[in-house]
């Protein structure tokens, strides 16, 4: 496996983590009724998201 892969794959697992708490973020603003908190949440997961299918389109469009 290339370095390059390698980091890659170390970045996609960060962000997919960075996914998963920015939800646990979205339930405690969500049980706590902050909404500020709620959205942010939202947005910071819906951009790790974006950025995880972003990275693995441009990786797929590279090989092809």
């Amino acid at each position: 496996m290339s370095t390059d892969n390698k980091l890659a794959q170390l970045i996609d697992k960060r962000r997919e983590l960075a996914a998963k708490l920015a939800g646990v973020d979205l339930e405690i603003a969500m049980a706590l009724g902050d909404r500020d908190a709620a959205r942010r949440a939202m947005d910071e997961q819906k951009a790790q998201t974006l950025a995880r299918q972003g990275a693995k389109f441009a990786a797929w469009e590279a090989s092809h």
